[in-house]
């Protein structure tokens, strides 16, 4: 069937003109090669049947063989294993396949090549970008919608649509945040290694040290600087969220999870991966028991999702457009 009697193909080829003729026609081609180049990689593929084997495949066998238990209560853990298992995976596929999108061409040389051609750094910037985002996007999309759909015939009419759609949406934002810090990462060094380390130390102080150093903070203004329990026990909250990865966990339970707003940046302070409570919960229950501040709400999550996408791309590309190649 050709493009003019294909009405999905005509709506493409229609989409892709219009943006071939809009604004964004000097780094859309950019975007098109490296969301190409990026999904006939191997690492890709490989991240691909991991996101498969680890959120498809084990709901397919607690549900479907002798070795589940309840359906009902199977899929109720899944569910609520899933935004756990995205906030590894998620981070680390990103920073795969974004940390040597400049650094590994600016070693080959072939960033020379294409800087030769009309495009501006920021055009190669903002091309990369999306490139990559959207090669990641589209794996991650399709996985939580085929365990969905695994899902689906067991929960049957318990199964909230709404949930699903913030699940994707959250879980996309997190990882246009890692794109972004990875991308700037590797704007702003020469080599692939390099890159690679600046993005995969600062992954791993946001997941192991940085909830470790709010609380810090919290002692710190207790017992040295004289600040009340409740502001002390505030400031540690709001820099528990200004973590990407906890902004995308406590965004998921009071937007899937059946919290409140109140109840989910509570649960901010339960160990064991959310699951174990703990002694600062309480006191978080009664310090936010009349209201949540406004810096401790959804939207300042969400907005702290694109600060981490933005700023360390802006740095990088500070950087980036200065540096002799």
């Amino acid at each position: 069937m050709s493009t003019e009697q294909n009405p999905v193909k005509r709506f493409v080829a229609d989409v892709d003109t219009s943006i071939k003729n809009s604004e964004f026609a000097d780094w859309y081609p950019i975007v098109k090669k490296e969301f190409a180049d990026s999904i006939r990689t191997r690492a890709l593929l490989l991240l691909s049947l991991l996101y498969v084997g680890v959120m498809v495949f084990p709901p397919i066998v607690i549900l479907y063989t002798d070795l589940g238990e309840s359906a009902q209560g199977a899929s109720a853990i899944l569910l609520t294993l899933t935004p756990q298992i995205l906030s590894v995976l998620v981070p680390l596929t990103a920073i795969a396949l974004a940390y040597a999108a400049l650094s590994g061409e600016r070693q080959s040389g072939s960033l020379k090549l294409l800087l030769s051609l009309p495009y501006t750094r920021r055009d190669v910037i903002i091309g990369k970008l999306f490139g990559r985002f959207v090669a990641i996007a589209t794996p991650l999309a399709a996985v939580i919608v085929l365990q969905t759909l695994v899902i689906l015939p067991e929960l049957g009419s318990d199964l909230d649509l709404s949930n699903l759609a913030a699940l994707t949406v959250v879980s996309l934002l997190l990882a246009l945040a890692f794109v972004g810090l990875s991308l700037g990462a590797s704007a702003a060094t020469s080599t692939t290694r390099r890159s690679l380390m600046v993005a995969a130390g600062v992954w791993i102080y946001l997941y192991l040290i940085w909830d470790r150093a709010a609380g810090g903070i919290f002692t710190l203004l207790q017992e040295h600087a004289s600040v009340e329990q409740a502001t002390a026990l505030k400031v540690e909250l709001f820099v528990k969220l200004v973590s990407p990865i906890a902004s995308y966990n406590t965004l998921l339970n009071s937007l899937s999870g059946g919290m409140s707003t109140r109840e989910a940046r509570i649960a901010m302070f339960r160990g064991l991966g959310g699951f174990l409570p703990t002694q600062k919960e309480q006191l978080a229950a009664q310090v936010l028991q009349d209201s949540v501040p406004w810096y401790l709400t959804d939207p300042v999550a969400v907005v702290v999702l694109l600060f981490w996408c933005l700023f360390p791309l802006f740095m990088g590309y500070r950087v980036f457009s200065e540096a002799d190649l």
